[in-house]
């Protein structure tokens, strides 16, 4: 049984490194594409929008399928989906398919996150589903560098079109796998914390705006999304400005900075991801409340050592104070998933996090890094826009720690629920 579990879990990190190696690797291979087609940085930044806007609509209505089929078929289908995407792109004649490529790409991975997430918690147990879920989202981290380190080196080595389709090879295999993998039923690491001898016959199905009432009400699920909300826009914000950044005020090129930022990126990012979901675990078992908790200390921590990156104009402080900041900034990456799952029945365990998706993009990361750009150039320093983002994420944690208050009784509410159904 343990194999299974385990052998589930590394599929899943094999597609979430896929995942972010194909999201990422067009970055890398834009100026070869600009080259070719003589497109304008409008044009470029288009094939972002066309995967995002597809990314934020997307999750909700995929996750509400998943909560009543079978989560391994719907992450299959994702993987084949956006697999054959990155064909599509490559195989591209125009730049008109190019986007529809890139629409295609958001559209599978869309059907991914919150179905694997799911999926984790009905195999993991509560203890230990934060180091489970932080393994699976070094996928993250690691994927996201090999998107830009491998698709800058194939593209100049072979060109963009060998690049993608190499890109979107692994894909179709790890489909068919995950595809085959057993199943267990929805929910079945709480109904074994439970020790229930029977499985529900059936869960409550909800209509989709009854379901999005159901989370609404649901105090820990609203600090949950005004902490994602707020925590999302300050992490798209650096995430977008912190490489311009470097260029503007310590005078690296846009190589330089890119890999400065890509290293400090996989190097500390890792290590908070596994530290965040290590402590997140293990202060679950002392308040409810410690996930949340978790993601509201790495915010706290993290914003002082951001501002002093910012507002220091000494490079070696910009280094240390970003990669500290980097560090504790991605405590949140394991603890989001399994702290929402606390609260919910396991047939709304996908959709409550399609739906945090959905929020966290539209209302957070989307339109952070324009505002940004906004404020600097209504005052002429990018340093004071950037600051907005470790200042937000400050109100992010303290949102955090509030909510962190209501999780203990949302929790009992959910076991006695389904405790009820057994």
């Amino acid at each position: 049984m343990m194999k299974s579990v385990y052998l589930t879990l590394f599929l899943l990190f094999l597609a979430n490194f896929l995942n972010f190696m194909d999201r990422q690797i067009i970055a890398a291979l834009a100026p070869l594409l600009q080259r070719e087609w003589e497109l304008s940085d409008f044009q470029l930044g288009l094939l972002h929008t066309a995967f995002g806007v597809v990314y934020a609509l997307a999750p909700f209505p995929i996750a509400y399928l998943a909560d009543r089929w079978l989560r391994s078929r719907v992450v299959a289908l994702a993987v084949g989906i956006w697999s054959a995407a990155m064909a599509w792109s490559g195989s591209a004649l125009s730049y008109g398919m190019l986007l529809l490529g890139r629409a295609g790409l958001g559209f599978g991975q869309a059907g991914y996150g919150p179905s694997a997430l799911a999926w984790i918690s009905d195999v993991f147990p509560p203890a230990y589903r934060s180091r489970a879920v932080g393994f699976h989202d070094l996928g993250v981290l690691l994927g996201a560098a090999a998107g830009y380190g491998v698709g800058g080196l194939l593209g100049q080595a072979l060109g963009w079109r060998l690049a993608l389709w190499i890109a979107a090879l692994p894909g179709f295999p790890l489909a068919v796998l995950i595809g085959r993998m057993r199943e267990s039923v929805k929910g079945q690491s709480d109904l074994e914390a439970l020790h229930a001898e029977t499985t529900p016959a059936s869960m409550p199905v909800l209509p989709p705006l009854e379901t999005i009432r159901t989370f609404l009400r649901i105090a820990t699920l609203r600090w949950t999304f005004v902490t994602g909300i707020l925590i999302s826009f300050a992490t798209g914000a650096l995430a977008y400005w912190l490489p311009s950044f470097a260029v503007r005020v310590h005078g690296l090129s846009p190589g330089h900075a890119g890999l400065l930022i890509g290293a400090l990126t996989v190097l500390t990012g890792s290590l908070g991801v596994l530290s965040g979901g290590f402590l997140a675990d293990r202060w679950w078992k002392r308040n409810p409340g410690g996930r949340l908790r978790t993601v509201g200390l790495g915010f706290a921590l993290g914003s002082l050592p951001a501002m002093g990156a910012i507002l220091i104009p000494d490079f070696r402080a910009f280094v240390w104070f970003s990669a500290l900041a980097l560090y504790f900034y991605t405590f949140y990456f394991p603890c989001m998933g399994p702290l929402m799952h606390q609260v919910t029945l396991p047939t709304m365990r996908a959709a409550v996090f399609g739906f945090y998706l959905f929020l966290v993009h539209i209302l957070g990361s989307a339109p952070a890094p324009a505002l940004v750009g906004w404020v600097s150039d209504q005052i002429g320093d990018l340093r004071i826009g950037v600051i907005l983002a470790p200042l937000i994420a400050l109100v992010g944690s303290t949102a955090a720690f509030w909510g962190s208050r209501y999780v203990g009784e949302d929790a009992r509410r959910m076991q006695e629920r389904l405790r009820s159904l057994i």
